[in-house]
């Protein structure tokens, strides 16, 4: 009696298809909420604290980073022992598709950066500049440009959007993670070219199931910010009240807006349609609520700092701190 022959043609599951590891919990959206929230919180004070004290930018970002990593392996070494476990941080990148996915979210960020300061053309203002000169400038671009988007994409796409993935699913993770991070960065103009970018940032994890993809992207668009913001500070680009009038200019004004917006709208609409989630079993693997006190701090934190953007807020705020003191 012969043994029955194993067919060798069946397909074997992917190793970034597979079930996670028995015995090993995945990543709960309270904790993803809280690592990003310490994240926000770590890099804002420390940095400001070293700035104040008038060390340079790019040292001052160095030393926040490294206080963010000792903060994280002390009290979140359990969730981050959990992405150690997970597939998106076992897979590799792919440098093609991570490259083609950065042009496209460049392009649409400046579109819509472009329609919102057509429209509040003061806005261009209240931009903040991450600019070092000397030395200095290598460390803004070992840290504004490497080390903090790694870490942002760890706190962001690797824990926070994760927990919402196996809380609540795949779209309603690409779309929380994408406001939260978009609205902590607290200035109008720059949450409209963070959101395209946070949610292709989003996507392109889910669509490669490789957390270093996001990462590559998000490190390209800082260092390409630094680059530039460097290498044309002082230059003369011509009259800055000239490129003020034309932005203010009724003829121009809802033209030029409108166009941006609709080729940035084209633009994301291919992405949307490019980069569709890989099915994953841990998506919806622990169904329950994904909103905890965190993230509501972290959207608060946002909206405070968006609000002392304007300048009547701002105004207000003077008149209470005399009214006080």
């Amino acid at each position: 009696m012969t043994a029955p022959k194993t067919d060798t043609s069946a397909p074997h599951p992917r190793p970034d298809e597979a079930q996670p590891p028995t015995g090993r919990a995945g990543i709960r959206a309270v904790s993803g909420n809280r690592a990003a929230l310490t994240l926000l919180i770590v890099q804002n004070v420390v940095s400001a604290v070293l700035v104040g004290l008038r060390i340079p930018l790019g040292l001052a970002l160095l030393g926040s980073f490294g206080v963010v990593v000792a903060v994280a392996f002390v009290f979140f070494r359990p969730t981050l022992r959990a992405l150690g476990h997970d597939v998106r941080w076992r897979t590799p990148p792919s440098w093609g598709l991570a490259l083609a996915a950065f042009a496209l979210a460049f392009l649409a960020s400046r579109a819509f950066v472009l329609a919102y300061v057509t429209l509040v053309p003061g806005a261009v203002d209240s931009v903040p500049q991450f600019l070092s000169r000397g030395p200095d400038l290598w460390a803004l671009l070992l840290a504004a440009g490497l080390l903090i988007p790694f870490a942002e994409e760890v706190a962001f796409r690797g824990l926070l959007m994760r927990g919402h993935e196996r809380a609540a699913g795949f779209t309603v993770a690409a779309l929380t993670s994408t406001f939260a991070f978009s609205v902590a960065h607290g200035v109008p103009a720059s949450i409209a070219g963070i959101l395209p970018l946070a949610y292709v940032l989003a996507r392109v994890v889910q669509h490669s199931g490789s957390l270093w993809n996001g990462v590559i992207v998000h490190a390209l668009n800082n260092t390409l910010a630094v680059a530039l913001g460097s290498a044309l500070a002082g230059r003369s680009l011509g009259d800055p009240a000239q490129a003020t009038e034309l932005l203010g200019n009724p003829a121009l004004k809802w033209p030029l807006a409108l166009g941006a917006l609709l080729f940035g709208g084209v633009v994301m609409v291919v992405l949307q349609l490019w980069l569709t989630p890989r099915p994953d079993p841990q998506e919806r693997g622990a169904p329950g609520p994904w909103l905890s006190l965190a993230y509501v701090v972290i959207v608060l934190f946002g909206l405070v700092a968006v609000a002392l953007t304007f300048p009547q807020v701002g105004l207000w705020m003077t008149d209470l701190r005399r009214a006080l003191f």
